[in-house]
């Protein structure tokens, strides 16, 4: 069971993903029974908690139950199956907090290389006229090493000089606060509009083996415009911007289509939270930047699901 996920059929609905540590806890207290459907990859279909093998000590499981008719045929392997309609319906796409959990993406690239084009974006943005062949030059290597979990591979296919005007003019309302305080009230809503667009731009430029159709971003302005004056709300919190941002990335998920697949966030607000920290007071000792840079990466691509849509 070592470094795998756990789901669980728990009052009706499909729950988790849950770690092993967290499963053990919940069979000592009760909440998951020899009786509780489970599932974790690569299994082919749910099956009771006291059939899997070490998961339930022996001293939790009940005698052998009766013979069975046969399970039904298991789905396809790219997505989680859904919990059996005799013991706990399928979720709707709201009912779990993330959105729909499925199977993750990782990410593939080096320390030093994302640092470094990470740096290289950051001075594109400050002088400007470069930003839009370094950004996009970040994008193109930043998706070739995007691992999904059918191993297809997937590449960005955007030129800098595509909308070079609009990722100019988005670096340009950096400066706006420097020439005049209330500049930043014509700019913010300027930069969230120049964030659609190259959000749009984006997820039109990926493609992938056997692609059909090209992906979409349907997000308006306005939601977008929303959450971004929400999130600068809740900074007074100190805390609270971890909660508003994973919304905001359950929120552009939702507006992404184009495939039979769904994309989802399935982090959470703390373990957002306490990762900025701790890469940041490790990155005040200038050192290890590059391998809190990659493990938080790492971390976030991972919490990015696809699933069969419902």
């Amino acid at each position: 069971m070592a470094d795998r996920l756990w789901y669980a059929a728990l009052a009706g609905k499909q729950a988790g993903p849950f770690g092993e540590a967290q499963v053990r806890d919940m069979i000592a207290r009760g909440e998951i029974t020899a009786d509780t459907l489970v599932w974790s990859a690569p299994m082919p279909q749910w099956v009771k908690a006291g059939e899997v093998p070490d998961l339930i000590p022996a001293t939790h499981q009940p005698p052998p139950m009766p013979a069975a008719a046969p399970p039904p045929p298991p789905p396809p392997p790219s997505s989680v199956p859904p919990v059996a309609a005799s013991s706990a319906p399928p979720p709707s796409p709201t009912a779990y907090r993330g959105g729909e959990p499925g199977q993750p993406l990782a990410f593939t690239g080096g320390p030093f290389a994302l640092l470094g084009r990470t740096i290289l974006v950051v001075i594109g943005q400050y002088l400007v006229i470069p930003s839009p062949w370094t950004t996009t030059a970040f994008y193109r290597w930043f998706i070739a090493h995007i691992e999904l979990p059918n191993r297809v591979p997937v590449a960005f296919t955007g030129k800098g000089g595509d909308i070079w005007y609009i990722f100019m003019l988005s670096a340009l309302c950096v400066y706006a606060g420097l020439l005049h305080p209330l500049l930043p009230l014509i700019t913010v809503p300027l930069s969230v509009l120049f964030y659609v667009i190259i959000l749009r731009w984006f997820f039109t430029n990926l493609t992938w083996e056997g692609q059909a159709t090209r992906l979409t971003f349907t997000g308006g302005f306005w939601p977008l415009l929303g959450w971004f004056l929400f999130m600068a709300a809740a900074m007074i919190t100190i805390i609270g911007w971890a909660w508003v941002l994973t919304a905001t990335l359950r929120w552009m998920c939702r507006h992404i289509e184009g495939t039979n697949k769904r994309l989802s966030f399935v982090g959470g607000g703390w373990s957002l939270l306490w990762r900025i920290w701790v890469a940041s007071l490790a990155s005040a000792f200038i050192i290890p930047i590059p391998w809190m840079l990659r493990w938080y990466m790492r971390w976030l691509v991972s919490q990015f699901h696809l699933s069969d849509r419902l």
